[in-house]
C-alpha cells in the first residue's frame, strides 16, 4: 500500500469514527442524519459530478463501462440467486443477497472515494459516475426493487415506470446528464463557476463518511450473523472478483477499469436498507449489512487497487 492510499485509508476510518463519536456524545441526532444525507446527494455530490464530467471528455470507452459494470453486475446478481437456491435459503434472505450483496453504494461514497483518491482525473470519475447512475442506481430502483417488495411479507409488485421515476427524479441524474451535454458539446464554464463548484463537491467525501460514522448502530446487527457473514463476504469479495474477470476481458482502458472495479467493491448501497424495511423484506439483515459492509470494503481499498488490471 502506497503512503497517498495509507494517508486517505486513515482518513476514511478517522472520519466514520468521528461520525460514531459525535452520535455517542448527542452534538447529532437522527433528525439531523434524516436531513443532511439527502441535502448531501443533492448538493455536493451533485457539484461534484457536473464539474467532474464537464471537464471530461466523452468518449467511446464510457459505453464500454457502462456496457461492462451493467453485464457484470446482473452477472453478479444471477450468481447470488443461485448460490442462494444451492443454500436453501429463504426467499427474503435470497433477495438481501441478491440485491446487498450485488449492488453497492456507488453514489452517496463510491464516486467520491475515487474523486479523492484520483484528484485531478476527470475520466476516472466520470466512469464512477457512469457506473453510478447507469448500474447501481437504474438496477437498485427497478430489479432491485423488485424482488425487495416480491420477497416481502406482502408479495407486491412493482412497475418498472415506478423504478425509472425514482431515478429520474434524482439531481444528481439531471447534473449527470447536463455534465455529459457539458463536456459533449464543448459547452464553456466560466472559472469562478467551475471553481465554485469544486470546492462544493470537495466537502462530499468528509460529509458523507461522517454521516455514515453516525449511522451506525452496532447493537442492532441482531443475531443473524451467518447470513450475514455470508452476504458480507460475497458483497465485498465475490461481486468484484466477478467484475475483475469480465475487466480482464473487456480490454478498457487501465484508469475506467480501476473505477468500475473500485465501483463493484463498495459496500452495500443504502437504500437497500430503506427497501426492506418498506416491503418487511428481512430488515434487520438488511440494515446490519450496510453496517457491517463499510469498514471491510474500506479495508479492502488497498487490494482493488493495486490489483494488475
Amino acid at each position: 500500500m502506497n503512503g497517498a492510499l495509507a494517508q486517505y485509508l486513515t482518513m476514511f476510518f478517522a472520519l466514520l469514527g468521528l461520525g460514531a463519536v459525535i452520535r455517542r456524545v448527542g452534538w447529532i441526532a437522527d433528525a439531523h442524519i434524516h436531513w443532511l444525507v439527502p441535502w448531501i446527494v443533492r448538493v455536493p455530490l451533485s457539484a461534484l459530478v457536473f464539474s467532474a464530467l464537464a471537464k471530461s471528455s466523452v468518449s467511446p470507452s464510457l459505453l464500454g463501462v457502462w456496457g461492462v459494470g451493467l453485464v457484470s453486475t446482473l452477472g453478479a446478481l444471477g450468481l447470488a440467486w443461485l448460490l442462494g437456491h444451492l443454500l436453501r435459503l429463504r426467499p427474503s434472505t435470497r433477495a438481501i443477497l441478491m440485491v446487498g450483496g450485488t449492488l453497492g453504494n456507488t453514489g452517496f461514497l463510491g464516486t467520491p472515494l475515487i474523486a479523492a483518491l484520483y484528484e485531478g482525473d476527470p475520466q476516472r470519475i466520470a466512469s464512477a459516475v457512469t457506473f453510478d447512475m447507469g448500474v447501481t442506481a437504474l438496477v437498485v430502483h427497478t430489479l432491485g426493487l423488485s424482488l425487495l417488495a416480491a420477497a416481502g411479507a406482502k408479495g407486491e409488485r412493482t412497475s418498472l415506470t415506478e423504478g425509472l421515476k425514482r431515478v429520474a427524479s434524482m439531481p444528481v441524474f439531471w447534473a449527470t446528464l447536463l455534465g455529459y451535454l457539458t463536456a459533449l458539446l464543448s459547452i464553456p464554464i466560466p472559472q469562478p463557476v467551475l471553481f465554485t463548484l469544486e470546492t462544493l463537491g470537495q466537502i462530499t467525501v468528509p460529509l458523507a463518511l461522517i454521516a455514515i460514522g453516525a449511522m451506525i448502530r452496532w447493537r442492532a446487527l441482531g443475531n443473524r450473523w451467518r447470513a450475514l457473514l455470508l452476504i458480507v463476504a460475497y458483497k465485498c469479495v465475490a461481486t468484484p472478483l466477478f467484475t475483475l474477470g469480465w475487466l480482464l476481458l473487456s480490454g478498457l482502458p487501465e484508469g475506467l477499469a480501476r473505477s468500475v472495479l473500485l465501483q463493484s467493491a463498495m459496500p452495500t448501497v443504502m437504500v437497500s436498507a430503506v427497501y426492506a424495511a418498506y416491503y418487511q423484506t428481512d430488515a434487520e439483515l438488511a440494515a446490519s449489512l450496510v453496517v457491517v459492509s463499510v469498514p471491510v470494503a474500506l479495508a479492502l481499498l488497498p487490494l482493488w487497487t493495486s490489483v494488475p488490471l
